[in-house]
């Protein structure tokens, strides 16, 4: 029983590697990912090296997770850069572009509008009149800047 502590096994990677991608799962953001690829890189190696001393062992471990670290970050650092909903949580920002008709006058600068299900604030620098087709250029906080089309 004592030697399966003494050297480093198949069983012993594959275990690191289980251990590491349950860690993953509670939230490492992908740095634990390169470490149990690694492990598991390390199972196969000492399935066909049976005979890798412990040193080489950790030593090889130790290259493959920085490498493998390193090559997942570069293959998905641009999916990361760019989300697939990059106004999620800015409503506002969402509807610049929008092209609508306006219900209603705006004379003093600006009005309420209900565009979709929301009632928002526009703005525009000129008076506009109601059945103009305005389009949403900017935004101000919560507030849509729209201008004649």
């Amino acid at each position: 029983m004592m030697e399966f502590f003494t050297s480093l096994t198949l069983y012993h990677w594959i275990a690191l590697g289980l251990i590491l991608l349950t860690a993953e799962m509670l939230g490492a953001s992908g740095f634990l990912l390169g470490a149990a690829a690694a492990a598991f890189a390390m199972a196969g190696i000492v399935l066909v090296i049976p005979d890798l001393s412990t040193g080489w062992q950790l030593s090889v471990y130790a290259i493959a997770a920085m490498v493998a670290t390193v090559v997942y970050f570069q293959m998905f650092r641009d999916a990361q850069a760019h989300p697939a909903r990059p106004f999620l949580n800015r409503r506002a920002a969402r509807l610049i572009g929008h092209q609508f008709e306006l219900p209603q006058n705006i004379e003093l600068g600006s009005a309420k509008v209900q565009i979709g299900d929301t009632l928002w604030t526009v703005e525009s620098d000129t008076p506009l009149a109601k059945g103009t087709l305005v389009e949403v250029v900017d935004t101000r906080s919560m507030s849509l800047i729209i201008a004649a089309r």
